[in-house]
């Protein structure tokens, strides 16, 4: 009785665990003889419109149900027996609550729940981030008698490796919504655990990007879906400017579902549109540095492709300016708010990035190009810090939503008192958990280290 169902079935040995490893290994679900779910909560469905849906539910422009402030402290599982799995898993869903990574996403728990009760790679990859969650709230505590969850966020972490491993042989792999979530959230994992973010960017490009493209751009999604495709497109883009590198979303096909997403919004979504200027933006930057690299140095000064680089990168520059003209008059219509401000911080941070693709080059000194002055980028920076600590300090919005803005002031501080602000903005990132700010602090005091006070760094990227 105490071999799984499976094992049982094929009277061998079973090597205990959830899911076992024969049960891996044959890709099946791992039940008890005893009771359905050995090892895993069981879900229930009882009274969860009460919790999720109904009278406590709202929607956005995009019609994704999102919860109203006052059930944002209710966690979505506390209706389950307190053992130590679903201790873990409140932890889970209170990560989600405290990380609203997008407005939608605080949503998610609902539709996740029948895909965790059933799929055992993502039932540990979420015990795995919520582990992690409960590590930092117990302080590494433990009870009496049981592992610390430091050491539970490993195993569970290993074991969802383990099994997306023996899935992703599979064909139908890349239709799987619990896949497709697992790969996030060990991405996510990383972020979390890993100070490098270099699993963090292999499960983005190798894991959720290719997924994303085996599937293709479809204006048909399930609601799960949905909220993923746009927490991705958040996430991809902040990505694709790290580390100056292209994305599947500056595809054309991707930016065409996009499009009519964006019409049939109820209205204009200045964050929304914002994220398609920073994939814009980023595929530019990678075209442009691949065009200059093809012309011989010494024939930029008078190559006629070096101009018409300049002149699409003031028309990148004036799409950018345009965005925030909008933007402005919908913030005095409606007030601010922290996507607002986030918005605002990637705007700041886009127009840094850009100048910074033509003004340390003196092939563009005489030539018109989207090159702020030293005064223009100071000012920019100020905005951006203050941005940044309303958003920290402010909203629930996750810190490692400011990692590809910070980079770039950081890069661009040349006053002691403003890289000091980046400095502590870093640290309240890493004391929320998300240790990958550590990465680029050490990567700011050794370009600061070597430029010295008051220069610049013409390298904005985590490589």
């Amino acid at each position: 009785m105490t071999r799984c169902l499976g094992c049982a079935k094929r009277r061998i040995k079973c090597e205990g665990g959830f899911p076992c490893v024969h049960c891996i290994q044959r890709n099946t679900m791992c039940v008890s003889q005893q009771h359905s779910g050995h090892g895993m909560t069981k879900f229930v469905n009882k009274n969860q419109q009460d919790n999720f849906g109904g009278r406590h539910q709202s929607r956005d422009q995009k019609g994704v149900s999102i919860p109203n402030t006052e059930t944002l402290g209710i966690h979505p599982l506390n209706f389950i027996g307190k053992d130590k799995s679903t201790r873990l898993l409140d932890y889970f869903a209170s990560f989600i609550e405290h990380n609203m990574f997008t407005i939608s996403f605080a949503s998610i728990v609902p539709d996740l729940l029948p895909l965790i009760s059933t799929s055992p790679v993502l039932y540990h990859a979420v015990i795995a981030v919520g582990a992690l969650h409960a590590n930092r709230h117990t302080e590494g505590r433990a009870l009496q008698g049981e592992k610390s969850a430091y050491v539970d966020s490993m195993t569970s972490y290993h074991k969802s490796m383990g099994i997306l491993r023996s899935c992703l042989g599979n064909r139908d792999v890349a239709q799987k919504e619990d896949i497709l979530w697992a790969t996030f959230f060990l991405g996510l994992f990383e972020l979390l655990s890993d100070e490098s973010g270099e699993g963090w960017v292999k499960h983005m490009l190798y894991g959720t990007s290719k997924m994303l493209q085996l599937v293709g751009p479809t204006g048909c999604m399930s609601s799960a879906r949905r909220i993923f495709y746009d927490l991705f497109r958040v996430l991809e883009a902040s990505r694709a400017l790290l580390y100056n590198e292209e994305t599947i979303l500056s595809q054309a096909c991707w930016l065409g579902l996009q499009k009519p997403l964006s019409r049939s919004a109820t209205r204009w979504d200045s964050m929304e549109e914002i994220i398609t200027l920073m994939i814009e933006t980023s595929a530019f930057s990678v075209r442009a540095g691949a065009m200059i690299k093809m012309i011989p140095e010494a024939e930029r000064f008078t190559d006629s492709s070096v101009a018409l680089i300049a002149a699409e990168g003031l028309n990148v520059q004036e799409t950018i300016y345009n965005w925030h003209t909008k933007a402005l008059l919908q913030l005095v219509q409606d007030g601010p708010s922290p996507y607002s401000n986030l918005a605002l911080l990637y705007y700041h941070a886009l127009l840094i990035f850009v100048s910074g693709n033509y003004d340390y080059f003196p092939y563009w000194d005489n030539i018109a190009a989207p090159v702020l002055s030293h005064a223009e980028i100071s000012e920019h920076l100020t905005t951006m810090v203050y941005l940044s600590g309303e958003v920290l300090c402010h909203s629930k919005i996750p810190g490692a939503m400011l990692l590809f803005p910070l980079t770039v002031a950081g890069a661009r501080a040349r006053r002691v008192d403003q890289r000091s602000e980046i400095l502590s903005l870093l640290n309240q990132i890493f004391c929320k958990g998300f240790v990958v700010a550590n990465k680029i602090r050490d990567n700011l005091l050794e370009r600061w280290g070597r430029q010295g006070p008051g220069r610049d760094d013409k390298s904005a990227h985590m490589k």
